[in-house]
């Protein structure tokens, strides 16, 4: 066991707004984060037209995450915040 262990819980952000404000993020991510929240909310699956120029039925998401230049740690909240989600 760790001695003087710092805990910390943040919540994930799960939107835009959200995204700017939170302290998981520097400020250039926080900008990525937050288009890539925007695409989200008007990605339609039946509208190819929401889509923006990628295909996201037949993709990885990690190409999703590469267009939109996200980190590996803004990545790997976002997956847990998805897997943990009921």
């Amino acid at each position: 066991m760790l001695k003087n262990a710092k805990l910390a819980i943040a919540k994930v952000p799960a939107n835009d707004m959200e995204a700017l404000k939170s302290n998981l993020m520097g400020l250039f991510e926080k900008k990525r984060c937050m288009n890539f929240y925007k695409f989200i909310e008007q990605c339609e699956v039946d509208n190819t037209n929401t889509w923006k120029k990628m295909d996201i039925v037949n993709q990885p998401m990690r190409d999703v995450y590469k267009h939109y230049k996200l980190e590996e740690n803004t990545i790997d909240f976002l997956g847990h915040a998805v897997a943990l989600h009921t």
